[in-house]
């Protein structure tokens, strides 16, 4: 077993070095850090790079690119933590597992925040990208947002 995991350990560290710095990353495009939105309806844009965005259940080789990652998004409202296994089904982690880049969110008047992680085809932040061993979770920055408004 200790043969396993020294071997494991090589291949990610190879891994790594070809890739550079094109790793698997997910952002919210929008809305910014610090915006202040007039009304309870937000409309959220997910960005990634280097990450294909599949639909829940679908297990995809990454255009042939072992840099790549495949899976969906999960939106953190709330959350004072991001998951690092399985990513829970409940208010503070939306899941989208339709492939969806973008969602409007109804959010209660006050001060928010919101991150994004990538989920892998069955919901869980851990990944095992092609030849990468044991990667992520791929997290975005937490913003911090306000609601003004209960329109």
């Amino acid at each position: 077993m200790g043969a396993v995991i020294v071997s494991a350990a090589v291949a990610t560290a190879n891994d790594r070095a070809e890739c550079g710095e094109k790793r698997p990353r997910v952002f919210i495009a929008s809305p910014r850090d610090g915006f202040v939105s007039e009304k309870t309806s937000v409309k959220v844009i997910f960005g990634s790079e280097n990450v294909q965005i599949v639909p829940a259940g679908v297990v995809n080789e990454a255009e042939e690119d072992k840099c790549f990652a495949v899976g969906h998004h999960h939106l953190l409202v709330d959350s004072e933590d991001y998951p690092t296994s399985w990513i829970p089904f409940d208010d503070n982690h939306l899941h989208f597992g339709q492939g969806q880049t973008e969602a409007v969110i109804e959010l209660k008047p006050g001060t928010h925040t919101l991150q994004l992680v990538l989920g892998n085809p069955v919901h869980n932040a851990s990944f095992s990208i092609n030849n990468f061993a044991g990667q992520g979770p791929f997290v975005s920055e937490k913003i911090t947002i306000e609601v003004a408004s209960s329109e």
